[in-house]
């Protein structure tokens, strides 16, 4: 409220949309009151996927009576294009669109007053951080920047000091080993690839309760063929980069409003999304790194709720848990073993024969559940945020590849990001190789 440049850092699902949209649109009501609308933007907020920026300008939109817009990629350009001559009071979008609009001359930046970097952290991690700096360049000098972020890696410290002035801290993490909100309780069970499929619609049953929930996988392929098995069981629905725009937004809506109960996902959902009343999250596959594992988990239990999350991991994963545990600060209780049930086989089947079908052939879409949920088909959008122009990817394994981070994918990698990322040793405890092809040994 005082103006001053902010640095913060919060734990998911804490609100703080609504922290640092609140002062923005209070000073920005008063100054169209003395001054007179404006048709450039007077506040700007970047974030680092599509979902994220609706849901940031939706609350903006629904707060206060101002010209909000949204901006992102694997639309038509054309109608924000539109939009933007009439004129807006404040933009939310991605870098990768922003950059196009003001390379077309249609976003002027020239009278910004407030700009915010919305999980700052995530930018880096998807390959947007060029995008950003050269946005940046771009605004007035005399403004107020807000930069939101869980982690400070040595980007985040690089352009605070870089594009902030004196910044104030706010810190609501601070030591605490503690990385997950209040009110997740978390859970792990131990199981061997071919049982999975079938111990997931038990668990579900039992610990959702029929609420809903969300169940991630690590790649795409993966999320495509275990929606398609629940499916025969259950209502659900999938949602990961390869989506249409227009089916994930039907999708997320469906979810919302409680037309299934059960999405399947890849990491796509895992940042920023606030779903209400999530009662479950399940980790089909173990992430690759905890801080993954944070904001997966993150979807539940939000604005003060309860809720719960399972790791489902093999045997050969059991020392990635353990460091899990060190890593958030938290306990897992073990789940009992569950028997596999009679149809396990035929469903590694349907697994493994799907899998089959898809290596060196293009998906044609498709239904999962009983009311034709699908359209995985799609190939027109170009991924997570702005991926497919913008310096990140997914490679072919489902990690990112982006030139900051370096996530691998597959099933069951982990890796802790410190000095020693991209070892593929495990002679000390945060050096991870992959868990998932059972190499234990020590090398030097």
């Amino acid at each position: 409220m005082q103006g001053k440049d902010m640095i913060g850092r919060a734990r998911t699902g804490t609100g703080k949309t609504l922290a640092f949209g609140i002062p923005i649109m209070d000073r920005i009501i008063s100054y169209n009151e003395k001054i007179g609308s404006s048709r450039n933007p007077l506040a700007i907020v970047l974030a680092p996927t599509r979902e994220l920026a609706r849901q940031v300008e939706k609350e903006f939109r629904e707060s206060a009576p101002l010209d909000t817009l949204c901006v992102y990629g694997g639309v038509p350009i054309n109608q924000q294009m539109r939009v933007l001559n009439y004129g807006v009071d404040i933009v939310v979008g991605t870098p990768g669109r922003i950059i196009d609009l003001l390379r077309r001359g249609v976003l002027n930046l020239s009278e910004i007053q407030f700009v915010v970097l919305d999980e700052a952290d995530q930018m880096l991690a998807v390959g947007f951080d060029e995008d950003v700096e050269v946005i940046m360049e771009q605004l007035p000098q005399n403004r107020q920047s807000m930069l939101f972020s869980a982690t400070m890696p040595s980007w985040i410290r690089k352009i605070s000091n870089k594009y902030l002035k004196d910044p104030v801290i706010i810190d609501l993490v601070g030591d605490s080993d503690q990385k997950l909100p209040e009110g997740i309780s978390l859970y792990s069970i131990a199981s061997d690839n071919f049982g999975k499929p079938s111990i997931l619609g038990p668990l579900i049953k039992e610990h959702a309760k029929g609420g809903k929930c969300i169940v991630f996988t690590q790649t795409k392929r993966e999320a495509d063929r275990l929606a398609y098995v629940m499916g025969r069981s259950y209502p659900c629905q999938v949602l990961h980069g390869d989506i249409s725009q227009n089916q994930r937004e039907r999708t997320l809506s469906g979810f919302r409003d409680g037309r299934f109960n059960i999405l399947v996902a890849t990491d796509v959902a895992a940042r920023g999304l606030d779903i209400p009343n999530v009662d479950l999250v399940v980790h089909y596959e173990i992430p690759n790194t905890s801080e993954l594992f944070v904001h997966r988990s993150g979807r539940t239990a939000r604005a003060g709720k309860k809720g719960s999350a399972i790791l489902i991991y093999t045997y050969e994963q059991t020392r990635a848990v353990r460091v899990i545990e060190q890593d958030i600060g938290c306990r897992f209780t073990e789940l009992p073993k569950m028997p596999v049930a009679d149809e396990a086989a035929d469903m590694f089947n349907v697994m493994r024969d799907t899998r089959s079908r898809s290596v060196g052939g293009r998906r044609t879409g498709g239904s999962f559940g009983r009311e034709s949920f699908g359209g995985f088909g799609d190939r027109r959008s170009s991924g997570f945020g702005d991926f497919g122009s913008n310096g990140g990817s997914f490679d072919r394994c489902g990690g990112f590849r982006d030139s900051g981070l370096r996530y691998r994918g597959g099933s069951g990698g982990f890796r802790r990001p410190s000095n020693e990322f991209g070892r593929s040793s495990f002679s000390r405890s945060d050096r991870f190789g992959d868990f998932g092809q059972g190499d234990f040994s020590r090398r030097g």
